[in-house]
C-alpha cells in the first residue's frame, strides 16, 4: 500500500486536505503502476470513503485498501463503499465494502460551504471533486451576479455561486431527482428561496424560453454529460456542442463569463473550442479565452494527455 501512503503524503504537501472534508485522496491511473491499484480511485467525504473501480479488482485487494483506510484514518473512518464501473451499461449502485454507510444524505464541507452527499442507494455521491477549483472560484467572484447553471446535477455550482454573493441563480437539469437534490442542497446551505430558481427540464427547451423572456446572465455554467436522452431526442458532446452553445450565447451579457467544460475522451480540446467558436460566429458575437479548465492536482496524470478527460474554458463574451 505504499502508493496509497505516498498519495496521502502528496496531498498534505500541497495542502489539498485543508479546509475540506471532500477530496480525492488517490487516483490510481496517475499514481500507481500496480496492476490493481491503477484501476481504482478513492474519494473521501468526511468519514466515508467512495472507491471506484474501472476494471475488476480482486476482493483481496479491495479489502486491503479498505483496511488501510480504516487504519490510516482511525476514528475518522466510518465506512467504505465500492462503485463498480467495469461494466459500462450496468445499473449497479455503490455497495458497502467495510463498515456501515449512512443510509441517507449527510453534510460535507468544502471551502467553508456545505453540500449534501450520499453513499448508499446511489451511483454517485453527488459532488464532482474535479470541479472543486471551480466552486472555489465561484465563491470568490459572483457578488451581485445573475448566474445560469445548466446540466446542474445536484446544484453544487449553484450553491457556490450563491455563497459567493450571486443575486440570482437559475438552475436547470433534466433529472427530477437531481433537481430535488439541488433544492435540498440550496436549503441546507441556508440560502434564500427568493434568489434561487430551479427548473426541471431539457435545456434545449428552456434556453429559447429564457431568451424569449429577455433573460440575461453575467455568468453561465455549462457542464453537460457526454450523452443524454430526453423525450426530444438524444444529446452528445461529440455532435451537439456547437448547437448547444449557439443556444446559450444569446443569454450571456456582453462582458459576461461563459464557463464550459466536458468530461469526454471522444472530443479533443481543439475541436471543443472550435465548436464553441463556430457557435459564436453564428450568433454574431465574439468570445475570448481567459483560461483553460484542467484536472486539479488531486487528479495527477503524470503528463499523459489521454488521462486528462476534463477539458474546458473560461471565456468572456465580446462584441463581434
Amino acid at each position: 500500500m505504499k502508493d496509497l501512503q505516498f498519495a496521502l503524503e502528496y496531498r498534505k504537501s500541497i495542502h489539498a486536505d485543508h479546509n475540506t472534508e471532500a477530496l480525492r485522496i488517490f487516483y490510481g491511473p496517475g499514481e500507481s503502476r500496480h496492476p490493481e491499484l491503477s484501476e481504482i480511485a478513492i474519494d473521501r467525504f468526511r468519514d466515508h470513503f467512495w472507491i471506484t473501480q474501472w476494471k475488476k479488482v480482486s476482493s483481496a485487494a479491495l479489502s486491503a485498501v479498505a483496511e488501510f483506510l480504516k487504519t490510516e484514518f482511525g476514528s475518522e473512518f466510518k465506512a467504505a463503499v465500492l462503485m463498480d464501473r467495469s461494466e459500462v451499461a450496468s445499473d449497479a449502485e455503490a455497495t458497502p465494502l467495510l463498515g456501515t454507510p449512512f443510509a441517507g444524505r449527510f453534510e460535507v464541507r468544502e471551502w467553508g460551504v456545505t453540500y449534501l452527499v450520499q453513499m448508499s442507494a446511489t451511483k454517485h455521491p453527488g459532488l464532482f471533486l474535479d470541479h472543486a477549483p471551480l466552486r472555489k472560484w465561484l465563491i470568490g467572484t459572483q457578488s451581485t451576479k445573475a448566474v445560469l447553471n445548466l446540466f446542474s446535477y445536484t446544484g453544487s455550482l449553484s450553491v457556490a455561486a450563491a455563497k459567493g454573493g450571486a443575486a440570482q441563480v437559475t438552475t436547470i437539469d433534466l433529472s427530477k431527482s437531481t433537481i430535488e437534490w439541488a433544492k435540498e442542497n440550496w436549503k441546507h446551505a441556508g440560502l434564500p428561496d427568493s434568489s434561487g430558481d430551479f427548473i426541471y427540464g431539457d435545456v434545449f427547451e428552456w434556453l429559447p424560453k429564457l431568451q424569449k423572456r429577455g433573460a440575461q446572465f453575467d455568468t453561465i455554467l455549462c457542464d453537460p454529460p457526454s450523452f443524454s436522452r430526453s423525450k426530444n431526442g438524444t444529446f452528445s458532446t461529440q455532435k451537439d456542442t456547437a448547437r448547444l452553445h449557439e443556444a446559450i450565447l444569446p443569454l450571456l451579457k456582453t462582458g459576461g463569463i461563459l464557463i464550459t467544460s466536458i468530461n469526454s475522451e471522444n472530443l479533443s480540446e481543439r475541436q471543443f473550442l472550435k465548436d464553441i467558436e463556430d457557435a459564436a460566429s453564428r450568433t454574431l458575437c465574439g468570445l475570448r479565452v481567459i483560461s483553460r479548465i484542467d484536472l486539479p492536482p488531486t487528479f495527477p496524470t503524470q503528463g499523459e494527455l489521454s488521462m486528462r478527460y476534463l477539458k474546458g474554458f473560461f471565456l468572456i463574451k465580446t462584441d463581434p
